[in-house]
């Protein structure tokens, strides 16, 4: 009887033991599922916000103010470059970057870094790719540029004209700004075309760097050699 007694008393302990353990293990299981399906979800915000946050700077570059003591700098480097244009031709493309510089709201520091990138200055640079002028743009690109702005089309004449690519290609540098709201990515697109940048965005796919990346030093390294010279920042 004592025997039975003990087995009926160890069965009912184990009865009531059953949802104390089950209740201790849900409490450390429980908060260490929580961590593993929100700790992927918190960096990736973490990171958005720091990316948005990165994209603030580049954003800035967009909004400064014109300088108009600037002009004579963009002169004199302008004229360190075989542009295959007179002088006269040169100081009406030095107005032309100041005046469209500041329609557009853009540093001209930027727009000079991205001629030089592209064409290093000389007007009638046409890459393997067919991509014409100063800025390289595509004829088929250009003419819906023009069309946009207004400017009357003769693909001959104007896609080497470097009034007309200086104004398409900051209209259509502003524009990608605008749709893409971060200037690393509307370089991007600036370089390979806004439909293949969308695509990868769309597809979660990484964006290509090198070219932005390269305009941006270029235009860094302007920046400081204005501040060296002058002892101020843009």
């Amino acid at each position: 009887m004592g025997d039975s007694f003990l087995i009926r008393a160890r069965h009912r302990l184990s009865i009531k033991s059953l949802p104390f353990k089950s209740i201790v293990k849900f409490l450390i299981t429980f908060p260490l599922i929580l961590l593993v399906c929100y700790l992927p979800v918190t960096y990736m915000a973490y990171k958005g916000y720091k990316e948005k946050a990165a994209s603030v700077d580049y954003w800035n570059v967009i909004l400064l103010e014109f300088d108009p003591s600037i002009r004579g700098e963009i002169y004199r480097l302008i004229q360190t470059f075989p542009t295959g244009l007179t002088d006269k031709e040169e100081a009406q493309l030095t107005d032309l970057i100041c005046a469209e510089s500041r329609k557009y709201g853009c540093d001209p520091e930027l727009v000079l870094a991205l001629i030089i990138v592209e064409s290093s200055f000389y007007s009638k640079a046409t890459s393997s790719k067919g991509a014409k002028g100063l800025m390289q743009l595509r004829p088929d690109v250009a003419k819906v540029l023009a069309k946009e702005v207004g400017i009357a089309w003769d693909e001959e004449k104007a896609i080497y004209d470097p009034g007309v690519n200086i104004q398409l290609g900051l209209y259509y540098l502003s524009q990608l700004i605008l749709q893409f709201k971060d200037l690393k990515v509307a370089l991007a697109a600036y370089n390979f075309g806004p439909t293949y940048i969308r695509e990868r965005i769309e597809l979660g796919m990484a964006l290509p760097t090198g070219y932005a990346d390269k305009v941006l030093r270029k235009y860094r390294r302007l920046s400081q050699e204005r501040y060296k010279e002058h002892g101020e920042p843009l």
